[in-house]
């Protein structure tokens, strides 16, 4: 099987295979992949997107048959799920419309998903083991404009589940998406050759100018994001490493210059990786979603226990105070008790979270709304009460990290895919990865053990009932034994308490 990642730009789109056992080898990238030229502007068609991207296919020399999954990487505002373009850039707003995807799905009868150009860059960075430890790191692909992710200690970061849409910062000369584009800086050469304009001394003024703009993006990124490191990637990369220009040095040098807005200088590192990193990214996402996928393990709504009603003909809005507090009081007791029967299960797990612990590696949990929230109050309590490594206990949660604690859910965002973010994290198979989801239905859990599970780390799924056959996302599960809710799919009660 192979899987294919796909990278759309403004000048080019790129394309890149990988077989199920590849290791992405960032060299090897260049010789598996090809380019066409994107034929996307205002006027463009889904018609003429379509047949550009199966031309670039063809060269790859893929069948359809063989295709387990594509990964697509591009500018603009992506959903949560990853799978339609939100918003775009005018030359890019053909990318809004659905009919494109849908009809590369009905050709190649896989899975598709769609990613933020920055945010796949940051994928492949991960994966090259440069994002680690307790800090923050904004990336920035820049090439037609100026894209930008930020990865906190080991999460994408979206304050209100929004893209960080740096480029779109205003200013009296204009956005900071042409300010910073190298297509524009490559126009003023008549050969329109960015490598030129970096290289002969003609355009001394002009790249002084340019270098003191990118500064003054980095510092304001470093300001609003609260960064402490900024990676360039993109086209810019590709052209000032292929020319052996010291644009990272050069950026540095100025950077040093510390804004009086920031406690520390942010430092900017140039990846000679440069438009790679997009491509490896898609390709990753690729075959991250067709493990989930492979894995995923749907129930019969009114099978779920927690969806059951406690008693047939319980009525609590004719209840008395005193009486709703002890029918609560019980069903809580019983929780606890019921609990009690997985304690061998516990046993076993906590021993195994030993071992892969003792031998460095993390412990990640994952979880949708109220399981989400338990986990995050463990992550945050554990290093501050018993001085466990912040940076070894992590969380994710769906619909983003960010405003955890107090956002409601509104897009289903437990059915959508944890894969791009479980990619953000390097997993290892030291690694424990623990999922809660007390009905075990939640996609973004098992989409997050079943990638767990396939690097090798120890995936572990917490749910309310025994698990009625061996689920294939895990390696084990513990049934909190809780039954059914007082307030019938009210999981914060008597599953959370057990969580």
């Amino acid at each position: 099987m192979r899987y294919l990642g796909i990278d759309i730009g403004g000048t080019w789109i790129k394309g890149m295979v990988s077989d199920v056992n590849d290791t992405m080898y960032f060299n090897e990238t260049l010789k598996n992949s090809v380019r066409v030229k994107s034929p996307l502007k205002v006027n463009s068609t889904e018609t003429d997107l379509v047949e550009a991207i199966q031309l670039m296919i063809e060269r790859l020399g893929l069948q359809e048959e063989n295709l387990g999954g594509i990964g697509i990487s591009t500018a603009g505002i992506v959903d949560y799920a990853g799978r339609k373009v939100i918003r775009a850039a005018e030359h890019l707003k053909i990318l809004t419309s659905e009919y494109w995807l849908t009809a590369l799905e009905e050709k190649y009868q896989c899975p598709i998903s769609i990613i933020n150009d920055a945010d796949a860059a940051t994928i492949a960075i991960s994966e090259l083991g440069l994002l680690s430890k307790n800090i923050s790191v904004g990336i920035m692909p820049v090439g037609t404009g100026l894209g930008f992710s930020v990865w906190r200690n080991g999460r994408r970061w979206r304050p209100g589940k929004m893209l960080t849409l740096l480029g779109s910062v205003r200013t009296p000369v204009g956005f900071f998406d042409s300010i910073a584009s190298a297509s524009e800086l490559a126009a003023l050469d008549s050969e329109n050759s960015l490598i030129n304009v970096f290289t002969q001394s003609s355009y001394q003024e002009e790249r002084d100018e340019y270098l003191q703009n990118l500064v003054n993006i980095i510092n304001t990124a470093a300001i609003i994001y609260n960064l402490d490191e900024v990676m360039i990637c993109g086209g810019l990369a590709d052209a000032v490493t292929s020319c052996g220009y010291p644009l990272e040095s050069e950026l540095n040098s100025l950077l040093s210059k510390q804004a009086a807005e920031l406690d520390k200088n942010i430092h900017a590192s140039v990846l000679k990786e440069g438009n790679a990193l997009q491509l490896i990214g898609a390709v990753s996402l690729a075959k991250g979603e067709a493990i989930a996928k492979s894995s995923q393990v749907s129930k019969e709504y009114k099978s779920i226990s927690t969806e059951i009603p406690y008693q047939e003909d319980l009525q609590l809005q004719d209840m008395s105070t005193s009486d709703l507090l002890h029918l609560f009081w019980k069903a809580e007791q019983d929780a606890g008790g019921w609990l009690e029967k997985s304690l061998p299960t516990l046993e076993e797990v906590v021993n195994e979270i030993v071992n892969r612990v003792s031998e460095g590696g993390r412990i990640i949990y994952v979880g949708a709304g109220t399981s989400g929230r338990v986990s995050a109050m463990d992550t945050v309590e554990i290093p501050c009460t018993y001085g466990f490594p912040e940076d070894r206990i992590l969380c994710l949660i769906a619909g983003g990290i960010a405003d955890a604690a107090i956002e409601i859910e509104s897009d289903f965002e437990e059915d959508a895919s944890a894969v791009p973010e479980m990619l953000l994290l390097n997993i290892k198979p030291e690694d424990v990865v623990i999922g809660i989801s007390a009905s075990g239905t939640a996609y973004y859990v098992q989409s997050a053990l079943a990638l767990a599970k396939e690097h090798g780390a120890y995936s572990v799924m917490i749910q309310s009932e025994e698990a009625r056959k061996v689920l294939p996302f895990c390696n084990i599960t513990v049934p909190l034994n809780t039954g059914y809710e007082v307030v019938a799919g009210s999981t914060r009660m008597k599953s959370g308490t057990a969580t």
